[in-house]
């Protein structure tokens, strides 16, 4: 019995409760269809108070907030013009306002999807070690060579 309450008090409960929290945080970012948490937030805008949008390489629009993810799954749109009414009518904005989000979609990048690991990326026009386009990363362009690579060889 003072074995296990020993191993009880050695617990670092910050440590624990930290990666418990980023673990919620990756969960999010695969349920919208992201590698990380990280590329969920490269890929999006904020909107407010913790509210942010992303636009997926399906077209489709993904509304979330992670502090209230454990309560709220994110809300996926086929059309702007409605991810704008839903931003619109829980914020209580008015037109002027529903004008400047309009604009600030805009600037939301639209996500693309990676041929090889088939997750959701930000494409990023500044690295040209490997096709941005298709690739969300150097290992995903490697490894689809390689397996190219492999399939050329088997035949």
């Amino acid at each position: 019995m003072e074995d296990w309450e020993q191993e009880v008090d050695s617990i670092n409960w910050k440590t624990m409760l930290a990666e418990i929290d980023q673990a919620l945080l990756d969960n999010l970012a695969a349920e919208i269809g992201f590698r990380s948490y990280e590329n969920l937030e490269n890929a999006s805008g904020l909107v407010a108070e913790d509210y942010h949008i992303c636009h997926l390489s399906d077209n489709r629009w993904a509304f979330w907030n992670p502090h209230t993810y454990t309560r709220e799954d994110p809300l996926f749109f086929d059309e702007k013009d409605t991810v704008i009414d839903h931003i619109a009518s829980m914020f209580g904005l008015e037109k002027e306002k529903v004008e400047q989000l309009r604009l600030g979609l805009e600037q939301v990048h639209q996500a693309n999807h990676c041929q090889y690991c088939n997750y959701e990326f930000h494409p990023d026009s500044g690295n040209t070690e490997w096709d941005t386009n298709k690739y969300c990363s150097a290992e995903c362009a490697m490894e689809s060579v390689l397996h190219e690579m492999k399939e050329d060889f088997v035949e």
